[in-house]
């Protein structure tokens, strides 16, 4: 299991540094594109400063199958999914920041898996992310079963935002985590009451918190810009046995003068001159893309973490039996020409679903990693495997 990281009360000028420079960094990338969405990276600025002591990723090995998943459930966030990339030793540089939303880069506006080292979904509509959290989720848990805690131990986290859950999709997950009990899970919502039309009163009143726990989450409340209450909400979650959903209070465009608080701060650039003054009165230098030493080298310490964690889980891999290691390695390089597909005459009669799940259970029969199914409808669509 992962050692739990230690926040005190003398680690915070340096967090809140971190914060006011990750946020601003955000700033400077939407204002150079002069596109995109400054509002939620500075209103999650102060939560992803504080992730950043508990992921365990290793940007030298950014493949690794143990690391901490994290999922960007909004593609509005996604100036601050390459700053973090940036800061923690991914191969995005300072240049890629620059080139923003620029025709390809490495930084489109919505994050793309396969394109960006480090992006581990293709953003999609919103609350997508969260069902493919959930997935990644239930995918850990069976390898897990499989392996033992001592070879699959990662957290999944899911950043997502009011218009997330206002989507089918992402209750209908949640509601098949909440099932399996997937304490692996842990879903932060950005609770900043903000859509493009202006407050969310507009358009959703319900109780999230309920909700949730209706479904067997657990949820926990906290101020998204209270470094040790949001700490502390991580440490809890990790020790849940089921799902966690963190409620984080957020201001959107948090420091951002004016326009802190408002719609008008969620998909567009804020300006030269209000970032000037923020800057200012925040005491940050005036360089746009300026990140001090030692914030960069803070977040920087993720490599160093990531190699040593690799290392202790790589150990424990290979004293796995020869069999179980043999196992495990074919699980992470699928040969599909070992399926022995059915074969079906010409001109035979059978319903496709039926052909389907023949179809299924060969690729299942051969591929031990192979997960599908259905609510509850196995029996008649054929997809038990």
């Amino acid at each position: 299991m992962q050692s739990l990281p230690q926040i005190t009360e003398q680690d915070l000028p340096l967090l809140q540094k971190m914060s006011h420079t990750l946020a601003f960094l955000c700033a400077d990338m939407v204002q150079k594109a002069n596109s995109g969405h400054p509002g939620a990276p500075m209103g999650l600025a102060d939560i992803a400063s504080v992730l950043s002591f508990h992921l365990r990723l290793a940007p030298h090995n950014p493949t690794w199958l143990n690391r901490d998943r994290i999922i960007f459930s909004g593609g509005h966030a996604s100036a601050l999914v390459y700053a973090l990339l940036h800061l923690w030793g991914f191969d995005v540089s300072m240049k890629d920041l620059q080139s923003f939303r620029t025709l390809g880069s490495k930084t489109p506006g919505h994050p793309e898996y396969g394109h960006t080292q480090g992006v581990e979904i293709t953003t999609g509509p919103l609350g997508q992310g969260v069902a493919n959290a959930v997935g990644i989720a239930m995918a850990s848990k069976y390898t897990q079963n499989l392996f033992g805690k001592e070879i699959i131990s990662h957290y999944v986290y899911c950043l997502c935002g009011d218009g997330d859950l206002q989507e089918g999709i992402s209750y209908e997950a949640a509601s098949l985590a909440g099932h399996h009990k997937l304490h692996n899970l842990i879903v932060i919502y950005d609770s900043n009451n903000i859509t493009i039309e202006g407050n969310t009163n507009v358009s959703m009143s319900e109780d999230i918190c309920k909700r949730f726990e209706a479904q067997g989450w657990q949820v926990l409340n906290c101020d998204g810009h209270n470094i040790l209450a949001f700490h502390n909400a991580l440490t809890r979650a990790k020790d849940s046995t089921k799902p966690t959903l963190i409620i984080a209070k957020t201001i959107i465009a948090k420091n951002a003068l004016d326009l802190e608080g408002s719609h008008k701060a969620h998909g567009a650039p804020l300006g030269e001159e209000i970032i000037a003054k923020a800057k200012a009165k925040l005491g940050l230098e005036a360089q746009s893309f300026y990140v001090p030493d030692d914030v960069k080298f803070t977040f920087g310490l993720m490599r160093e973490r990531g190699e040593l964690a690799f290392k202790q889980w790589h150990k424990q891999y290979e004293n796995l039996p020869q069999i179980t290691r043999e196992r495990f390695d074919n699980m992470q390089n699928v040969d599909t020409s070992r399926i022995a597909y059915p074969h079906f005459e010409l001109g035979e009669s059978m319903a496709t679903r039926v052909s389907n799940g023949k179809i299924l259970n060969a690729i299942s029969q051969s591929l031990e990693g192979f997960i599908g199914g259905s609510a509850d409808l196995a029996p008649s669509n054929n997809t038990h495997l």
